[in-house]
């Protein structure tokens, strides 16, 4: 565990018996006095060195496959990125990203597949292509292993990304459309968001630190909250969401901080002001309403919101955000059309 997941740990056992003094320490006195205590200690600093070197490793792996996904992935190439040998890379994957690598790359592949199932006109074939499988019969038959249906019959089904809902009266639907160049990002990722109330708030506080930088949102640098899953198709314990700052040159990832590159193209830019907790509803109202009802599909890159202030100077309903969904023109209009 990371030295925040020890302590977390720790305190989280405590029964108010812990005194210093004769004082009896408060959870986040004794996590304080960890914070301090620890870095001190020979072992946990070798320790910390070993953690984030196994970070650094396997955030080069995860790169390697979300860039290479459509093509051919060998364990041991993985290994060579990640410059740890076959046998113990394997193991350090699975112990830090709960699955092995073989699970993860099948996993990212069929739910890219189920992606484009549902949102996009393309063929099995061209599918196929984009997920690494050698031919529509190889997804096929890898599909209905894992969900016991054929993608065709998967593909005529509704779903959540694609049953119209009635629009919210309070939810901007007509976006502006924006064609943005790459844009380099220092990344971390947010352990647990949906069973973890704070997680965000410590994946913050964690990547503020890293960047020295103060919190709030200037003109040097752009505050991003990206996702690379969508709720509805990863089980949330799955879903990669990060948050990130625009990447200074002079700042190097390391350990559990990375660097990814947000994709260029075309995005549809919802302004939406109000608290935080309803942009679901927002994302929901995208999805579901003005996706089918435009002449926009969804296009296979992260999305990701942009925060333009902070909570720490403004009101919930102050609050401005720019969500960016990225997008290209349909190719055809009957989005349940048969896939061939």
């Amino acid at each position: 565990m990371s030295m925040e997941q020890t302590i977390e740990n720790s305190v989280s056992y405590m029964d108010g018996s812990e005194k210093t003094n004769g004082h009896t320490l408060t959870k986040s006195e004794a996590a304080l006095k960890m914070y301090i205590q620890l870095p001190t200690l020979k072992r946990w600093a070798s320790h910390e060195i070993t953690h984030q070197e196994y970070f650094t490793a396997i955030n080069r792996a995860v790169d390697y496959i979300n860039e290479h996904l459509s093509e051919s992935i060998n364990l041991y190439d993985l290994a060579g990125v990640a410059n740890i040998s076959g046998f113990h890379f394997h193991r350090i994957f699975k112990a830090l990203m709960n699955e092995s690598p073989g699970e993860y790359i099948q996993r990212l592949r069929l739910e890219k597949a189920i992606f484009k199932l549902q949102t996009t006109q393309q063929t099995l074939t061209e599918i196929a292509e984009q997920t690494g499988y050698q031919s529509p019969h190889a997804l096929s038959k890898a599909f209905k292993k894992r969900f016991g249906v054929s993608p065709s019959i998967f593909h005529a089904q509704p779903s959540d990304l694609t049953v119209p809902i009635d629009e919210p009266v309070f939810l901007p639907v007509n976006p502006e459309f924006k064609e943005l160049t790459p844009k380099e990002v220092i990344i971390v990722r947010v352990i647990n968001p949906f069973q973890e109330e704070n997680a965000y708030i410590h994946a913050w506080q964690k990547l503020i630190r890293f960047m020295n930088v103060n919190g709030i949102p200037d003109e040097t640098h752009e505050y991003i909250s990206l996702s690379r899953d969508i709720s509805t198709i990863t089980q949330p314990d799955h879903c990669r969401k990060y948050v990130c700052i625009t990447a200074n040159p002079g700042i190097k990832p390391k350990g559990e901080f990375g660097k990814q590159t947000i994709a260029g193209g075309l995005y549809a830019v919802f302004t939406y002001q109000g608290a935080y907790k309803n942009l679901e509803s927002l994302y929901c109202s995208i999805y579901r309403n003005w996706i089918p009802n435009s002449n926009y599909e969804l296009r296979d890159a992260a999305f990701f919101e942009k925060y333009l202030n902070t909570p720490d100077v403004v009101s919930q309903d102050e609050l401005l955000t720019e969500v960016y969904i990225p997008v290209s023109q349909c190719r055809r209009t009957n989005l349940l059309s048969p896939v061939k």
